[in-house]
């Protein structure tokens, strides 16, 4: 973490609290993502293309939390789909990723939450398709974590909700469910290694209620 944004966070937590105070309430909080960050997160690379390919990311899942008073658990299961389209070489990826959540808060009319998260749970389904051809590579290990931080406005046993989440996740895949004409120093189309490293992030809207 760069000294600029180390002073920022300094900067601003002791003005929240100043801002917020402690809660007092107990919250039953919903959020699902409404926008996925826009990345490439394709594993393989077409050798022979120079066109530009086409990229889709789409979303879906949501995360529950239940707070007493200024700390709390959660619940986040995200499914992102992944595709990649080339001149030859299409991917495509569905990631399900199910965290367990640990969250605090602070703040009555006006809120902030934050917290973390660790991987319980999911599964990488991969597929390729090359001309003719299809490739199903293997997925043995997933793990990660998240961070998280969501602001809320209280009113009248109710709470909108903005958060933005962001997940730290490692994969792996057998080299040996591959075709021989794929490889590091490939021909056809090449992966730099069957060792993983994604992040994703989400914008997110909820809901919430006040007891």
């Amino acid at each position: 973490m760069s000294a600029l944004r180390f002073s920022s966070l300094i900067i601003l937590f002791p003005i929240l609290f100043a801002a917020c105070g402690r809660s007092e309430l107990i919250r039953i909080r919903m959020l699902a993502p409404v926008n996925e960050d826009k990345k490439d997160y394709a594993i393989f690379t077409d050798t022979k293309s120079s066109s530009t390919p086409v990229i889709i990311n789409k979303q879906n899942g949501g995360s529950l939390y239940f707070l007493f008073k200024s700390i709390g658990l959660g619940y986040t299961t995200i499914t992102t789909k992944m595709e990649k389209t080339d001149k030859n070489l299409k991917e495509e990826t569905t990631l399900v990723t199910n965290f367990t959540d640990v969250a605090f808060g602070i703040g009555e009319n006006y809120s902030f939450m934050w917290g973390a998260g660790v991987l319980s749970g999911g599964k990488m389904e991969t597929s390729l398709d090359y001309g003719s051809n299809s490739f199903y590579p293997k997925n043995n290990y997933l793990g990660g974590h998240s961070i998280f931080f969501v602001l809320g406005h209280h009113g009248f046993g109710f709470e909108t909700l903005l958060g933005y989440r962001t997940n730290f996740i490692k994969a792996e895949f057998e080299e040996s469910d591959l075709p021989s004409t794929v490889g590091k120093t490939g021909k056809d189309f090449t992966y730099e290694s069957n060792k993983i490293s994604l992040t994703t992030s989400q914008v997110q809207l909820g809901i919430g209620f006040t007891f």
